[in-house]
């Protein structure tokens, strides 16, 4: 049995090409934890590519993307009205030090951290997404000169 993706050239070195910048920016990392968080970040971002081309192949891609655009625009005008909460706050109180940042990392650290975490893995599944979207046509070039089988042929 054959396990190939079938994706156009480009998506392979644009896949490649990553892996190349990733290997020079890693071999300038001297912390363990920075290596590890580039490992995660690569991996994540190849797999968010293969799985947007193949959701190209399938004609399901526009609902995923979406779905991914709509995350990363509440978290922006979320990260805008705290920007202008902030500058508000900075201006009619005279603040030097962002106090309510710093009182949410230590007292909800708990909530703030997974949000990050979820919030970066969106913009990296956003980015992959965008690199598979540049394929598109290609992608659906070669779903188009697929044979398909029929579904008598394999056993149940």
């Amino acid at each position: 049995m054959e396990y190939r993706l079938n994706l156009p050239k480009g998506v392979y070195v644009s896949i490649l090409t990553l892996l190349l910048f990733t290997t020079i920016i890693y071999s300038k990392v001297e912390l363990a934890l920075d290596k590890q968080m580039i490992n995660y970040l690569s991996g994540l971002f190849i797999m968010a590519t293969i799985h947007g081309s193949l959701l190209i192949r399938m004609g399901k891609f526009d609902v995923y993307k979406n779905v991914l655009n709509a995350i990363w625009n509440i978290q922006t005008a979320c990260a805008f009205i705290y920007g202008v909460y902030i500058m508000i706050e900075y201006s009619a109180i005279g603040l030097k030090n962002p106090e309510t940042i710093i009182k949410m990392l230590t007292s909800d650290a708990y909530l703030f951290i997974p949000v990050v975490v979820f919030l970066s893995v969106i913009c990296i599944a956003r980015a992959g997404y965008s690199v598979a979207e540049i394929f598109k046509n290609p992608i659906i070039k070669i779903r188009s000169k697929q044979i398909e089988y029929p579904k008598d042929n394999f056993p149940d």
